[in-house]
């Protein structure tokens, strides 16, 4: 049987993913990821949380979690195993194998199983790049490392661009009002990522960070941009995009 398209893109994201996943963790630590104030835990467990969605769909592309089946529990092997090698392997060239890193790579997976075991892919996929923007927007100190001028910009930039496309998806097939005017599509395209926004900032406010007009600009303009390229799309096509 032939690979459906979204299953293609999963697995073409998870070669390329898990490899480079490897490799930053068989490397010294790179200066970003010491500047960046993001707690190491928290960081291992994103980008575990990141790995066990692509693991899972790309051995079951199209069903959510569910714990009586074997494959879950071979899926979830899979991970504990790995990041226990991982961290082995790290004490073996000189990095660190501590097991509270282990314990953060676990809370990942388990969190992002326990996702799917709710949601298919796409609101999975709403939720998942949700709590990734808010991690690295409000958990980091990206917005004070000026060696590095284009990062914060272009996490909001990316980071909200992608969420809105990701949310357009969801909307094709979760949303009746899709199916109205232009006019009420390109509105609902805008509400939950413009609501994202406000809820990020809100949570900078009670952490006590800084809020930049210009990060909102930015974020902001990222949405417009992927709404307005999807409605477009639309326009031309005149029919969903799959």
């Amino acid at each position: 049987m032939p690979l459906l398209r979204r299953h293609k893109y999963i697995l073409l994201i998870l070669l390329v993913y898990w490899p480079g996943l490897f490799v930053l963790t068989h490397i010294p630590i790179p200066d970003l990821a010491r500047q960046s104030g993001m707690s190491d835990k928290t960081m291992h467990a994103l980008a575990y949380l990141a790995l066990v969605f692509l693991w899972w769909f790309s051995i079951s592309p199209y069903k959510k979690v569910d714990w009586r089946r074997t494959r879950v529990w071979l899926a979830l092997a899979v991970m504990v195993w790995y990041s226990a090698f991982d961290e082995w392997l790290q004490g073996q060239i000189g990095r660190s194998a501590d097991v509270h890193d282990f314990y953060a790579n676990l809370l990942g997976v388990l969190l992002g199983l326990g996702i799917l075991s709710v949601l298919s892919f796409w609101p999975g996929s709403v939720i998942v790049s949700a709590l990734f923007i808010l991690a690295v927007t409000n958990f980091s100190k990206i917005d004070t490392l000026w060696q590095w001028p284009y990062l914060n910009p272009g996490v909001h930039f990316l980071g909200f661009a992608g969420f809105t496309l990701i949310w357009i998806q969801y909307m094709h097939r979760y949303i009746r009002i899709w199916k109205g005017s232009h006019i009420k599509r390109f509105v609902t395209a805008l509400f939950m990522p413009v609501c994202l926004l406000v809820g990020v900032k809100l949570c900078s406010v009670a952490l006590g960070k800084q809020i930049w007009l210009i990060d909102c600009l930015i974020a902001l303009s990222g949405i417009f941009c992927a709404a307005f390229i999807s409605w477009l799309t639309f326009l031309a096509h005149g029919r969903k995009v799959n």
